[in-house]
């Protein structure tokens, strides 16, 4: 059988689409040779994207039993015709417990199963996806998931580790990073005219913004007076607030704020720190989007060593890496850099071309499409 011009791939998320989750969108609006049919359990602020409607798994008035029927047999009456008029040749699932939740809706349908592994849920723990209902559901059915999944999609070298050591067969493993729309980004204005450090992100654990006031509050006052901007909201919120105030320095909390709005703050700033660990439950970072951003806007890096960060920048060349939970460390890099506006524009003009040869979204896009293909041909070939 021969494959249509353009295929329809479903691209499936529980809830569609949190504002955090960015690369899902540009995933679906960067794709040229395949057409996809988006299908959620949840449409979030009625998201669209250029006209791709979310179709809902079940009936708007299914109960608590009827979707959990659903999900058990697989058969989603409501979302069928959809899929069917479709003729869907793949269903590409982010996030692995995802993967879990629709596998029995590819396996009944015989439809090619892929599934993004981003970050958590490669890598915390399983105590800690045993305290959610879709953790518990994801490992009961993981030894299924690995038997039927075509393909899974690691966003970065560590990723895929961290499913090797989970049990993951290596050949099921591809890895395919994210990237970003380089093109559409303002040109960087000049190191010189840029001050301070600007975190982004989450205040959860895994992002460590404790050890980056840490080791702002161990900077020379004079250095201090340089801006120290926070964009993000979470539960450390007011731990945070607190820490600082005993340590007597005025970071900028600003919570979260918009896409527009973190690419302006971007642009008024020297530094990105990102002083990600893994937390205790295991959460880990994946391959950090809003890293790739910051040195696609010229910005100068400092992060600690772990996990995925030395995929993510060039250390020495677009940034500095710090010895992973060492605020003295990640201190003496900021009060290196934050004198050194001349050295930024050379990490931030570095950092600019890293991204656009490794990072750029048409590129990952193309990639990605190269694998469905390769899915495909794979399947087809046996049937």
């Amino acid at each position: 059988m021969e494959l249509s011009d353009t295929p329809n791939v479903a691209i499936y998320r529980r809830g569609f689409l949190p504002l955090s989750e960015t690369f899902i969108s540009d995933h679906i609006q960067g794709l040229n040779r395949y057409n996809p049919i988006i299908i959620t359990e949840n449409i979030l602020n009625g998201y669209s994207i250029n006209g791709h409607t979310p179709h809902l798994l079940h009936r708007a008035q299914a109960g608590k039993y009827e979707k959990v029927y659903n999900r058990l047999t697989g058969r989603y009456r409501h979302v069928g015709d959809v899929l069917s008029a479709s003729s869907t040749r793949l269903i590409h699932a982010h996030f692995l417990q995802d993967g879990a939740n629709i596998l029995s809706l590819a396996a009944r349908r015989n439809i090619p199963l892929v599934v993004t592994a981003h970050g958590y849920d490669a890598t915390v723990t399983a105590r800690e996806h045993a305290r959610r209902t879709e953790g518990l559901w994801y490992l009961m059915l993981k030894p299924f998931l690995l038997r039927y999944a075509h393909g899974i999609i690691c966003v970065s070298q560590w990723i895929k580790q961290c499913l090797l050591d989970a049990g993951y067969p290596d050949h099921k493993l591809r890895v395919i990073p994210l990237g970003i729309d380089t093109s559409s980004l303002p040109p960087p204005p000049a190191a010189h005219g840029r001050r301070g450090a600007l975190f982004v992100g989450r205040l959860v654990e895994k992002k460590g913004v404790n050890f980056l006031l840490d080791a702002w509050a161990k900077l020379p006052e004079r250095v201090r007076s340089e801006p120290l901007t926070i964009i993000g909201d979470g539960p450390l919120m007011p731990a945070l607030v607190a820490q600082a105030h005993r340590l007597g320095i005025q970071p900028h909390f600003l919570g979260a704020r918009s896409r527009a709005e973190v690419f302006a703050a971007m642009a008024r700033h020297r530094i990105f720190a990102m002083p990600s660990v893994r937390a205790s439950n295991g959460d880990s970072e994946g391959l950090p989007i809003v890293l790739m951003e910051a040195q696609a806007m010229g910005m100068a890096v400092i992060a600690f060593d772990d996990g995925p960060m030395r995929e993510a920048i060039k250390p020495g060349m677009t940034g500095l890496l710090a010895r992973s939970r060492n605020s003295h460390d990640f201190a003496d890099h900021l009060q290196t850099l934050l004198g050194a506006p001349d050295l930024c524009g050379d990490f931030g003009r570095a950092g600019r071309s890293h991204v656009a040869a490794k990072f750029d979204l048409r590129n990952r896009v193309a990639a990605l499409e190269d694998y469905y293909d390769e899915i495909l041909a794979s399947t087809e070939a046996r049937s």
